[in-house]
């Protein structure tokens, strides 16, 4: 058998804690924990069950009388549609033709370079070419891009 280590003897005293009855307790179960059964009541597991919650008197009573496609007409029936529609929303502003050359400068060159790359072309006038569009392209969305805030606005802030 292997040495035993001053850790595996710390070990077994914590498992021998755990499995040693509890007797040093500061204070017993609760008065209302400790409940005892009918013997003609069913062991159900619930022994408090909360009683349901009060119906609000415009609330439709449904009332199953068949099969559950009935009852699921009876439903529909008697709940009102009443689900939120939202509004439809404003239309895309139009983009100018330089916001139009800019995404394409962003997003056909790399495109641009990938098909090159896959032909098998080699050639330094379309990386270039490729490698301007795309910085220029960059450039025109980043310094075209608002910061988000009304200039009008005083507000600097959350309101709390």
């Amino acid at each position: 058998m292997a040495e035993r280590t001053p850790d595996d003897a710390e070990w077994e005293r914590i498992v021998a804690s755990l499995r040693a009855p509890d007797t040093d307790r500061a204070s017993e179960w609760p008065d209302i924990e400790n409940t005892e059964r009918d013997e003609g009541e069913p062991d159900d597991g619930d022994l408090d069950p909360e009683p349901e919650p009060a119906r609000a008197s415009n609330e439709p009573v449904i009332v199953w009388r068949g099969s559950s496609e009935d009852i699921d007409a009876e439903i529909e029936r008697a709940i009102p549609d009443e689900h939120y529609v939202p509004p439809e929303p404003p239309p895309l502003p139009r983009a100018d033709a330089l916001t139009w050359a800019a995404w394409i400068g962003v997003i056909g060159s790399p495109l641009l370079l990938l098909i090159v790359a896959a032909l098998g072309i080699s050639s330094r006038l379309v990386v270039v070419v490729c490698i301007v569009g795309f910085v220029a392209g960059l450039g025109v969305l980043i310094t075209r891009m608002g910061s988000g805030r009304d200039p009008y606005d005083s507000d600097d802030g959350a309101v709390v």
